[in-house]
Order: structure tokens, then sequence, then C-alpha cells
């Protein structure tokens, strides 16, 4: 059941093809399951959500998640999951992976501190003769050792089973500035009219929308979160009969910022959902903007046919064919200059200190904005006769490859960050430094891309210091630093290249934002 932690730590660094933003309340866009309950609980002092699932009569199983949102617990686990309310109509049962004994119709689980946030995983299938119609919850309750108990609930509703299958793969080229028309479409494959569908777009930096249209929500901090700058949903009320299909109007598109680097490539996705679809997986997602050009609309390819007369909520039953890769090619040569930023210390033996570990965008191109230009990664190696006591969880012990990120008391840390920094903005790691030694101590802070990145406009500024009770104006006194030890260059291509990776995939949880970023 136990995780590998880097494998966890790392999890929160997908996606710059699809990505979700799971975390924080977002704003309605569609319907929710009749009678649904809100899904979290607040009690004792932590929080427990678990999501929503539609199934279809004959169809696919769905999973439950339950999860601790936030920071997790320093805490172990028993959760009990009471599924006596739809044991009559669905099979419920718990991962391979999860230690859980059955009695009746309660599931009693084993978790531990380093699975969170996610604590469960549930398997919840279609009995035969489930009736579309029938609803009903999931309850969990979860109690820990030392932060009391939390309860919360899923609904799972049985719903009618559509099939939207998407349009084909997206490809489009243009340079910084330029403005190019997206051609998205959805069919309807299946037997039943739908009735409403909603579009989601989640992509890189440089697939910026070009209109903001009424009909559509819009995420302001981007999608999983980070990686994603431009995450918006769309939702139509056309219904779409069988065999029919229907694409985006002519005008929908995308501007290519300005400040995007290049050559690069910048993906996205666009996904496809029943209205009651979207209601379940829409708490995943931060939409909390609303459009407020026109209305982007839909056009029908083909002859329209008789809508159907059933009301009830619709599912897909073949979801993995409702997404649409985009991928731009960026022309020109537009690069940034980062600059790693020099750090000085006074301070007394005994004495902590915070500390602000970073880089400056010195431009003319932004940073970290997807495809080849997707993350920075700072390599700190702290002074000899300093501790860091206070270490950001984006920040992973340089010398320990399965150690979770903010561990305090290493020698060297890799820290990475996933914003799009333009021009002049500044990343600003906080950390606390505990001076142990009488000084001058010196320490470095070290920028490294990609192995397929944009190279850095001036790699001489790539490398500062990090000067501890120095004379000022001089750099004085003993190197202190100490040496990255267990292949560093190693542990940085993994992290790169799991990075890379992850910006293929798509609905990954992920790690709240440790960076300071100022503007």
């Amino acid at each position: 059941m136990r995780k590998h932690a880097t494998r966890r730590w790392l999890a929160g660094l997908a996606v710059v093809g699809a990505c979700v933003a799971a975390s924080a309340t977002p704003a309605p866009a569609a319907p929710a399951n009749p009678g649904a309950s809100p899904g979290q609980v607040v009690t004792a002092g932590f929080t427990t959500s678990a999501n929503n699932v539609t199934l279809a009569p004959g169809g696919p199983g769905r999973t439950v998640v339950l999860r601790v949102p936030g920071e997790k617990l320093q805490d172990s686990y028993t959760i009990t999951v009471d599924y006596g309310a739809v044991d009559a109509f669905v099979e419920v049962s718990g991962s391979a992976a999860s230690a859980c004994t059955r009695t009746g119709t309660v599931l009693t689980c084993l978790a531990y501190q380093e699975d969170a946030p996610d604590l469960l995983s549930l398997s919840v299938r279609p009995r035969a003769g489930a009736t579309v119609g029938r609803q009903g919850l999931l309850r969990f309750t979860v109690t820990t050792g030392r932060s009391g108990t939390s309860t919360t609930t899923s609904t799972v509703l049985v719903g009618e089973g559509v099939d939207l299958v998407a349009g084909p793969a997206v490809t489009l080229t243009g340079g910084p500035g330029a403005t190019v028309p997206v051609g998205l479409s959805v069919a309807n494959r299946g037997q039943e009219t739908v009735r409403g569908v909603v579009l989601l777009v989640s992509a890189a930096y440089g697939l910026t929308p070009s209109k903001r249209y009424r009909n559509c929500r819009y995420g302001s901090k981007g999608g999983l979160v980070h990686f994603t700058p431009n995450l918006f949903a769309c939702t139509f009320d056309d219904e779409i009969a069988p065999g029919r299909a229907f694409r985006v109007d002519g005008g929908f598109g995308v501007t290519v910022p300005r400040d995007v680097s290049a050559p690069n490539v910048q993906p996205g996705t666009a996904t496809w959902f029943t209205p009651q679809d979207w209601a379940d997986a829409q708490p995943s997602y931060t939409l909390d903007q609303q459009g407020t050009g026109g209305v982007l609309r839909l056009e029908q390819v083909g002859t329209r046919l008789p809508g159907g007369t059933s009301r009830a909520a619709q599912t897909d039953v073949r979801p993995n064919d409702n997404e649409t890769p985009v991928e731009l090619t960026v022309t020109g040569n537009q690069r940034a200059d980062l600059a790693a930023d020099e750090v000085r210390i006074t301070a007394k033996v005994g004495e902590t200190v915070p500390v602000t570990i970073g880089y400056t965008n010195r431009g003319p191109a932004s940073s970290s904005n997807g495809g080849r230009d997707f993350y920075t990664i700072v390599e700190m190696t702290v002074p000899k006769g300093v501790t860091a006591v206070k270490v950001p969880k984006n920040c992973l012990d340089a010398d320990i490859q399965d150690e979770e990120g903010g561990r305090p008391g290493a020698r060297a840390y890799l820290c990475y960050q996933y914003d799009v920094i333009h021009k002049g903005g500044r990343v600003a790691l906080p950390f606390s430094f505990r001076i142990d030694r009488a000084g001058p101590l010196t320490g470095t802070v070290q920028l490294r891309s990609g192995p397929v990145g944009t190279k850095d406009l001036d790699p001489s500024n790539d490398t500062a210091k990090i000067l501890v009770n120095h004379a000022s104006g001089g750099q004085g006194g003993d190197d202190g630093s100490l040496p990255i030890t267990g292949s560093p260059s190693g542990l940085v291509a993994t992290v790169g290249g799991l990075l890379l990776a992850a910006g293929i995939g798509s609905y990954l949880a992920a790690r709240r934002r440790r960076s300071h970023f100022v503007a």
C-alpha cells in the first residue's frame, strides 16, 4: 500500500497537456447529482472528500477516490466504508493495493500518512439489472490516532448510457503574437440522443484563448495546477442525435503570447463530457472566472435528426475516446536569460534566519512556459556550518533520491518550480538557515534546464553564491559548500524525465504551490 515517495512527490508536477487542478472549490458549471451531498465534511481539524460517480446499466465501472485535501497528517488512518445504501444495484470493492476487510456491507481499510492525499480507491460497478435513476450514498468515516475523526460521502447514480467521441488530433503552427484558429469537434456514436455537452480545454501557455466566452468558465491560476496556465470549460445545450457530429464555430482560436519561448512545441487537450459526467468531475477543477464575451456555439455537421425524449442523467460508457490532443509548433527564435540570485546573510552563531533562494528572469522570453521550456531546477548546496531547518515542499534532498520534499538538514537540494515566469519575474524559495559555525561560509545556487530544454541566453549567470558572514563587497573566506553525492546528474535527469513524461498525462493530482513568485 505504501507508495514510492519520489514518484508521489513528482506526481504534483504532471501536466502540460491536460491536467486537473485538484484543489479548492470550483464555481458551478453544471447541475450536480440530485440529492448529492457536498462530499466534504470538516471535523476535528481535518477534511476528507470523495468524488461522485455516475454509472450506466451494463456499462463500465468507475473509481471513487477518498482524499485528504491539503497537507497530509502525521498519522495513520482507519477507514470504514458503509455501502449498504447502494449494495442492491452496484458492486463495491477496494483496490488490490488497499488493505481492506469486509463485514456485511462495510469495508474497513487501513492507510498511512505517506498515502495522503489519496487515502483509498474503490471500484464501483453496476450490478446486472441496475436501472436508470437509482442512487445512493457511500459513507466514509476516517479515524486517526491523534487528529480525530472526519466523515464524508460519495453519491453513486445510475444514468443513461451514451457514447461521445472526440474529433481527430489538431496540429497548429504560429509565431509569438499570432492568432490561430482551432478546429474541435464531437460526435455521437451511441444509440441515444446526447442532451448537452461540456468542453474542457487544458493547455500550455502558448495556447492562450483568443476570446473569453460567456458560456465558459476559466481558471485564474491554470490547471494542475500550474503546468497548464490555460484551463477552461464551456457548456453547450445542443442535442446531438445518434450518428451526428458538431464542431466548435470558426471563431474559436488561440493567440500565441508575444513572450513565449521559441522555437517550441506547446501541447494541450480538449475533452468532452456529458453534463452529468462533468458535474461528477468538476470538483477537481478550479474555474473561478466567468467569460464576458459572446456565446461560443456548436455548428452541426450534416442534417440534424429528431432528439430523444428521455430526461435521465447521462453518462459516457466509453470516455477514453473523448479527448483530442492539440499541439502548437511555435516558430521563431526567442529565449530567456535566467540569472541565479546571490544571497548574503549576516547572523550570529546559533541564530536562525529566513533565506530566499531563487532566480530572476531577465527576458525577453518568459520561462517555464511548456514544451521544450518545461522546467527549471534550482540546485542549492548549503554552506558547510549551516543547517537548513525550514525547507519548501518542492525542494528534494539531493542525496536521498527516494525521500519526500521539505526534509530539513540536507547538504544540498534540488528544487522545482512550475509557474510561467515573465520578464522581470522572480522565483523565491523560502528557506530558514541556522548558523552553526563562525564564518565566512559559502554555498552555491545553480540553475539547470532539462536535457532537451531551451538553452539559457547567458549561462554565465546561472550560478550564484550564498555568502554567510562575508565582508561586504568581497567573496573572501573558505568555500565551505559541500558536494552533492549519489550522482546528482542522475537525479536531475530523473526529475527532468518524469517532468517531461508527466506532460503527456492527464487527470493527475497536484500538490499546491510552495514557491513565492514576485512579479
